[in-house]
């Protein structure tokens, strides 16, 4: 019933709105609609928004009662949180030096050695002795 009252049309927010906002306030001032806000105050829920959108101040009779409980107060952020790169060196020129139980943190264990069978096969010879001189 309330969004009756409103204009509608795709030119209505420009060409009426002026209109619109001069009948919610006649229809605020109503006596009727007085004494229905005055029993039912919920219904303030529905007409604060219409008031936001034509631009209107919150009557009396309407505004959002104030909290009776306190607001919890706010937790504040330290104003720098420890970085975890605070416990490495850090040069000049951006490296870092690490100490060794720091790289045994960071990379394990060392891998165990490898066995010569394992290994890749290098060949061992002399190229210049290989190379066939020519007729």
């Amino acid at each position: 019933w309330l969004i009756r009252l409103l204009p509608n049309g795709p030119a209505a927010p420009i060409v009426a709105g002026a209109n619109a906002r001069l009948e919610l306030q006649h229809f605020m001032e109503d006596p009727i609609v007085q004494a229905l806000l005055a029993t039912h105050p919920s219904l303030g829920r529905v007409l604060r928004p219409l008031h936001t959108m034509l631009g209107l101040r919150y009557p009396p009779s309407i505004k959002r009662p104030k909290s009776t409980k306190p607001r919890p107060k706010r937790i504040r952020k330290p104003k720098r949180q420890p970085s975890f790169m605070d416990q490495y060196k850090i040069n000049p020129d951006g490296s870092i030096d690490f100490t060794p139980e720091q790289l045994h943190e960071i990379l394990g264990p060392p891998p165990p050695p490898v066995p010569p069978w394992h290994q890749p096969f290098i060949p061992s010879f002399n190229v210049k002795k290989l190379w066939r001189k020519g007729p």
